[in-house]
């Protein structure tokens, strides 16, 4: 084991630091300590060095400068070596033997603030990173600890001897992680500070060359996509560039079962993204294998559900349901009734009444509260891996009204017309390319996802709908290349389109619509998903 009889104190987050400095007292470990923490055990009653009395010089620079002397990183850095020990002897140095250290709160001083250059700087730990650094290069010799999570198994192994080399080794792997996060930290949020060209005033690119991505591990999962694929989930944290705040599955608190599979968690994203598309009525969506295949919206969370689970109820069994509003009794009786089969549930919270009815339903269902839904931030990030790297873009969270698409036929859609285009679009945003979206009074009666072409995606969808889109509009994701899909829209009944137009036929495509008095609306905007 480390013997530790004199340790060096200097912490920003000083949680549960009292009851570490008790157990460091009953082993008679020497405390040296840096101003706010010298002064905080102090006034806890225990003995401290200030670390002034160690290097023979004040704190300088407003702090900035306290621990930086070779009375300090010597009495860290030096071995059990006979020559080490030697040099400290012959410099007057003693040893020391544990680092107590957590970091300036960088991350949270920029997520309040990102804007505040010089309250951003003034967070960067200079110190610190030091000290955690070379004690954890030493761990040989030195303990490192840099959370507070940490005191309590420390104190424990203190007092039983129990101070071994894998647990420094564990001790300093997680020190090294500090330090490489806080410097991601650091760097994302200058590469992300928003810059001006000088002669467009223009913003430069959002993407900047070199970027670190911080994963908190959430949980090991059963795993992956197949039984022979291990997998796990990672949480990625707010920086200067990746702003991917909100509702998050991964955040979410289980009210039944004990583990959502690498499937249940994809399905459940998709879920939840499509369902916060719709901020004002209540809204159900159902997800298979990332795809919806059923959504509405209505006045009453109840209808919402029955809705969307007649949009496609052989696709639904066995789907990922997600809804905007507190699932309660009597949307647990809908939910519960007839032939269906749920495996996943999303919402902001359920009441009791309704995990008791959902689990006597279905013993292994998962329940996933998420909280009230935020609005989407404005800009997103996201990332998609690929073999040796990443992919990165802004999410499509794009917004269409009827004040910014442009109609194109000779008819133009009505009130009723417009409000169901704007759902099918709001729809067909969150299906696999290329898609297709049949809608009617506020509900999916129809989807054809990821096909190769656009003309089978809406043979698809039709067959999905199997009458029941007659007099309800379409929404494609990107432009029909030839007039054929017009001419499977009139034989499907449908009264009016919207698609992002751009194609060198559009004016084909037009004369098509116009001939059999079909509306149709461009948007400008193209919603590819791969």
């Amino acid at each position: 084991m480390a013997d530790i009889s004199r340790a060096f104190l200097s912490v920003s987050d000083k949680s549960g630091l009292k009851k570490l400095a008790e157990a460091l007292a009953e082993e008679d470990v020497e405390l040296i300590a840096t101003g706010g923490t010298a002064v905080h055990l102090e006034q806890a009653g225990h003995k401290v060095t200030p670390v002034a009395e160690i290097t023979g010089y004040p704190e300088l620079l407003g702090g900035r400068v306290k621990s930086f002397h070779p009375a300090i990183f010597a009495g860290l850095l030096a071995t059990e070596k006979k020559e080490d020990l030697a040099e400290l002897e012959e410099q007057q140095i003693e040893p020391v033997d544990l680092v107590v250290c957590n970091l300036y709160p960088f991350k949270e001083t920029v997520e309040d603030n990102p804007g505040d250059i010089d309250s951003a700087v003034e967070q960067i730990d200079i110190g610190g990173p030091s000290l955690i650094r070379a004690a954890a290069k030493n761990h040989q010799r030195v303990t490192v600890l840099t959370a507070p999570e940490q005191y309590d198994e420390f104190s424990e192994r203190l007092g039983s001897g129990e101070l071994n080399l894998q647990y420094r080794q564990r001790l300093a792997g997680e020190a090294f992680k500090l330090t490489a996060e806080y410097d991601g930290q650091i760097a994302s949020y200058f590469a992300g500070l928003t810059k001006q060209k000088e002669e467009t005033n223009a913003e430069l690119n959002l993407f900047p060359e070199h970027i670190s991505i911080k994963g908190d591990h959430r949980v090991e999962l059963k795993y992956g996509e197949n039984p022979h694929q291990q997998s796990s989930a990672y949480l990625t944290t707010n920086s200067g560039l990746v702003r991917n705040q909100g509702q998050s599955i991964l955040l979410g608190e289980l009210q039944a079962s004990e583990e959502l599979s690498y499937n249940n968690i994809n399905d459940a994203a998709a879920a939840l993204e499509l369902v916060r598309e719709f901020s004002g009525q209540p809204a159900a969506a159902l997800i298979k294998h990332t795809n919806p295949c059923g959504l509405a919206v209505s006045d009453s969370p109840v209808v919402a559900f029955r809705r969307a689970h007649a949009g496609d109820p052989e696709s639904a069994y066995g789907s990922i349901a997600a809804l905007n509003k507190q699932v309660d009794a009597a949307l647990s009786r809908e939910i519960t009734g007839g032939r269906k089969f749920i495996e996943v549930i999303v919402a902001p919270s359920f009441t009791t009444e309704a995990v008791e009815s959902l689990t006597e339903r279905w013993s292994e269902i998962k329940l996933l509260a998420v909280g009230e839904f935020s609005e989407l931030p404005e800009s997103r990030l996201e990332f998609r891996s690929l073999p040796g790297g990443f992919l990165l873009q802004e999410t499509d969270d794009i917004k269409l009204s009827r004040d910014n698409f442009k109609p194109v036929t000779e008819a133009e859609p009505g009130e009723s017309e417009i409000e169901d285009l704007l759902f099918a679009w709001k729809a067909v945003k969150h299906v696999k390319s290329n898609a297709i979206v049949l809608a009617r009074d506020n509900a999916l009666v129809g989807v054809g996802a990821g096909q190769m072409s656009r003309i089978d995606a809406v043979r698809l969808a039709g067959r999905k709908a199997s009458g029941r889109q007659r007099g309800g509009v379409m929404a494609s994701d990107a432009f029909f290349p030839f007039p054929d899909a017009v001419e499977e829209v009139v034989r499907l009944g449908i009264k009016a389109i919207i698609q992002p137009g751009g194609s060198i036929r559009d004016e084909s495509v037009i004369k098509a619509c116009n001939k059999s008095d079909i509306k149709m609306v461009f948007t400008g905007q193209r919603h590819f998903k791969h």
